[in-house]
């Protein structure tokens, strides 16, 4: 059975390099973007895109229940790569980016991967890898 890896955060970098990987080596990938460009890019590519916003909790939870319907439930990796850094001196940085880099970052990654669970856990196998910005 072919084994499905989600990545977030596939549309460039790190993500897409791993994305472009696993295809080579026979996984399917579904490629979490928050662009409707990168979405349509990713499925020129030949990935399965989903629309998932990291700092949206109700896109959270959709891209969740799309996940789970084309996984049929059973879900071998999770790639937490989506995100992004707010850079510079602590005291040039205000509790506002600091916060939306947090919601995405932390909550966000969170909220997915707890979601998805269920769809990785009963199988006894599978893996879930974190990258952070």
């Amino acid at each position: 059975m072919q084994k499905t890896v989600l990545i977030t955060g596939s549309s460039s970098g790190i993500g897409l390099c791993a994305a472009k990987t696993l295809k080579q080596k026979g996984y399917r990938v579904l490629a979490a973007c928050r662009k409707e460009d990168d979405l349509n890019h990713m499925e020129t590519l030949g990935f399965e895109p989903i629309f998932l916003d990291l700092d949206d909790a109700e896109s959270i939870e959709k891209a969740i229940l799309e996940v789970i319907r084309l996984t049929n439930g059973r879900l071998y990796g999770l790639f937490n790569n989506g995100g992004f850094g707010v850079y510079g001196p602590l005291n040039a940085i205000s509790r506002q980016q600091m916060e939306k880099q947090f919601s995405t970052n932390f909550f966000g990654l969170h909220q997915l991967t707890m979601g998805l669970l269920p769809a990785m856990l009963p199988h006894g196998e599978g893996r879930i890898i974190q990258t952070s910005s």
